[in-house]
């Protein structure tokens, strides 16, 4: 999504910019300048808010100028400087979003998590894109307040601070608008740019960043799982569970999520990313970058003999072996169903199944060999699940049922979808 300007009082911000971290704190300007170039920006505003810093860098090719002021980083510092309430006080935030409605009719959105912009988390655009953005990161989970518009006020946001705008830009006695210069995009110094543009940066952010952070928020919660595994029972081969050596869904999501870090390495697209049987892929397209960069990022990726496509495959760090599965009591196939099935519609979600023809089960040593096969004493409903919005780890907490495994997680235009199984009596 591309810059916007708009004139507040008498001077003009700019929204739209690309965020990165900065982490040498006695070479803020420098480490800008130099990561500046290698992304193929020429102008960049620098913000420091409660011991964090930061770059949010433009383009002039794409309207950007050394005379406009990054609205997100004077959004940002009065945040900073005035707290917020929520859980009934007045205190620091450092995680929030906000959509405020501009002037001109457009809107602003804005996404912070531990007092850093999200990559792709400065931005403006029609209410309904806006909206749509918030509704999306806000279901990831882990914010202190959501910032907005009265209008909002009944979306049923938590600790909801109702704001415009203006109140959130500081202001003079007399009324007017006080600007402060480190708000307006420096230029980095003069060097051939290259041919990918900043734009397409922002929108290949879109992919996940926020996914990632909320993750690492739910996966905290989630460590002591799989501390209850007790030692494996010896049991015969004619009545082994296929489940038993399938990682319960919240360790499938963990094992997955651990090894999404390469979402857009040196501008490259991301157009899928799967976890399935223990292995990680990417698949990634050039879109406007160049090979260099991507093996610059990624140095182990294996690039298509037409340079504009490129994959990385890995092992996930998942356990196998559940040994607690082995006494896990199956539900009723109506049981196991029916009470997923009707959450999921609950959220607007379809889960989709079909039938699975059970393999038999080799017989044990004692049995005798004319007895053949063992029947299964199980079936198997395969399903497909498309979270379509929903916070992935909602998903892992609400799938974390007996009998319930992950067989592959896929992310895929901005979507998730999950397929996996159902085993039930």
């Amino acid at each position: 999504m591309g810059i916007h300007i708009i004139q507040i009082d008498k001077a003009r911000f700019v929204c739209g910019l690309f965020w990165q971290s900065l982490s040498r704190p006695r070479e803020l300007h420098r480490e800008a300048v130099e990561l500046g170039r290698k992304i193929g920006s020429d102008l960049m505003v620098v913000r420091r808010d409660q011991s964090t810093a930061q770059a949010g860098y433009a383009q002039s090719s794409d309207g950007a100028a050394r005379t406009l002021y990054s609205l997100g980083a004077a959004v940002s510092k009065t945040v900073a400087m005035e707290g917020a309430y929520y859980d009934g006080l007045l205190q620091p935030v450092h995680n929030w979003l906000a959509a405020l409605q501009l002037p001109d009719g457009k809107w602003a959105y804005f996404a912070v998590r531990d007092a850093n912009f999200l990559p792709n988390g400065d931005f403006a655009g029609t209410k309904e894109e806006v909206l749509e953005r918030l509704y999306g990161d806000y279901a990831l989970g882990g914010w202190n307040v959501v910032i907005g518009d009265e209008s909002l006020a009944g979306q049923g946001f938590h600790n909801f601070n109702a704001r415009r705008i203006e109140s959130l830009l500081p202001h003079r006695k007399d009324g007017s608008l006080r600007i402060f210069r480190w708000w307006r995009l420096r230029p980095i110094a003069a060097q051939r740019a290259p041919e990918w543009r900043l734009a397409a940066g922002v929108a290949l952010a879109v992919v996940g960043g926020a996914l990632i952070f909320g993750w690492k928020h739910w996966q905290a919660r989630r460590q002591a799982e799989d501390a209850v595994l007790a030692q494996q029972a010896a049991v015969p081969a004619a009545v082994l569970r296929p489940w038993v050596e399938q990682p319960l869904p919240s360790a499938a999501f963990r094992a997955c999520f651990e090894r999404l870090d390469h979402l857009t390495p040196g501008g490259w697209r991301l157009d899928e990313y799967t976890c399935t049987r223990g292995q990680f892929s990417y698949a990634w397209s050039r879109n406007a970058a160049t090979v260099a960069t991507l093996r610059d990022a990624v140095p182990q990726a294996v690039i298509d003999p037409t340079g504009d496509k490129a994959t990385l495959n890995g092992a996930l760090a998942v356990s196998a072996a559940l040994p607690a599965a082995r006494g896990e009591e199956l539900l009723a196939a109506p049981q196991a169903i029916e009470p997923l099935m009707a959450q999921m519609q609950s959220l607007g979600l379809s889960l989709r199944l079909n039938k699975r023809a059970a393999a038999p089960v080799a017989a044990s040593i004692g049995q005798a060999a004319a007895a053949g096969p063992a029947a299964p004493d199980w079936q198997a409903f395969g399903f497909q699940l498309d979270a379509q919005g929903v916070a992935p780890q909602q998903l892992a907490a609400m799938l974390e049922r007996p009998g319930v495994r992950i067989e592959k997680i896929s992310y895929r235009g901005m979507a998730w979808l999950l397929e996996g199984v159902i085993y039930a009596k």
